[in-house]
C-alpha cells in the first residue's frame, strides 16, 4: 500500500499474474479489518487476512478466526491517564476526528473513519523527547503493552506481531504450507520478513533499518510502495520460472 496515496494500482499487474497462477496473497497489514476488506473488494480478492500488525486473523468472509492482542478498550484509558499523569506529548487516532486522520494520511474522510475502527492498536505521533519516549515504553510495559514503528505512525499495542500471526495461519493449512514469501517496507514488517523463506524488502524511508535474519533469500527492490511490491513479485516469479528458486 502506497503510504502517500494508499493506492494499490501499481501492484495490479503482479496481482493479476498471481491470480493467473492460482496464487492468492494473504494481506498482513497495520490496517483495520474493515479497511482490508475494502481493499480486497477493490482488488477483486477474496482471502483470509491478518490485521492491525498481527493482532488477529480473519477468514475470507471477514469473520475472526483468532486474536493475539489485548482489546484496545481494555487499556486505552490507562494509556491516556498515564499521558496526563506524566505530562507526555503524543496524540493518536482516538484523539483525532476523521478529518484530521484524512489530512495526515491522504485518505478520504470515509476511509479515515474506517481507519479509526481499531480493535487492538492505537497509532500515534510522538511529540515529546526521546528520553520521555523511553520512559513511556517502560511505563506501558506494566500494562503488558509495547510500541511498534510503522511507515507513518507508532503503534501502541500488546505483545503480538505479523510473523506470529503468519506462522499461526501457515500451521493451520491442510497440509501446512511448507514455503512462505513475505513482503514489507517498515519496522512493523520485520517479524513477518524474518519468519519467511523468501523476504522482499520494499524500498522506503525506513527499509534500510530492515535486516531480517532467517530467510534463505532476501530481495531488495529499487522501487517503493505498490510498484516495489509488483517488482518484488516479478523477481520471485522469474526466479521460480528459471528454477533458481526452488520450493521444497
Amino acid at each position: 500500500m502506497e503510504h502517500e496515496s494508499y493506492s494499490i494500482e501499481a501492484a495490479k499487474p503482479a496481482l493479476t499474474e498471481l491470480a493467473r497462477r492460482g496464487v492468492t496473497p494473504i494481506f498482513a497489514s497495520s490496517k483495520t479489518a474493515v479497511e482490508i476488506l475494502a481493499v480486497q473488494r477493490a482488488s477483486g480478492l477474496t482471502a483470509p487476512f491478518i490485521c492491525e500488525n498481527g493482532a488477529a486473523v480473519y477468514d475470507s468472509s471477514g469473520q475472526i478466526l483468532t486474536e493475539f492482542g489485548l482489546p484496545r478498550t481494555r487499556w486505552l484509558d490507562a494509556v491516556h491517564q498515564l499521558r496526563e499523569r506524566l505530562s507526555l506529548r503524543f496524540t493518536g487516532f482516538s484523539d483525532w476526528p476523521a478529518v484530521k486522520i484524512a489530512g495526515l494520511t491522504g485518505l478520504s474522510e470515509g476511509d479515515a473513519g474506517n481507519a479509526q475502527r481499531r480493535e487492538f492498536t492505537e497509532p500515534m505521533l510522538w511529540q515529546d523527547t526521546q528520553a520521555n519516549f523511553q520512559l513511556f515504553k517502560s511505563e506501558i510495559q506494566k500494562l503488558s503493552l509495547t510500541t511498534l514503528e510503522g511507515g507513518r505512525f507508532i503503534s501502541i499495542q500488546s505483545q503480538f506481531d505479523k510473523g506470529e500471526a503468519m506462522k499461526w495461519w501457515q500451521a493451520r493449512q491442510n497440509p501446512p504450507l511448507p514455503f512462505l514469501i513475505a513482503l514489507g517496507d517498515s519496522p512493523n514488517d520485520l517479524s513477518l520478513l524474518a519468519a519467511a523463506d523468501v523476504a522482499v524488502v520494499i524500498k522506503s524511508g525506513k527499509s534500510d533499518q530492515l535486516d531480517p535474519q532467517g530467510p534463505a533469500t532476501i530481495i531488495r527492490t529499487s522501487l517503493p510502495g505498490p510498484a516495489g511490491w509488483n517488482d518484488g513479485i516479478r523477481q520471485i516469479l522469474n526466479l521460480l520460472d528459471s528454477q533458481q528458486l526452488l520450493i521444497n
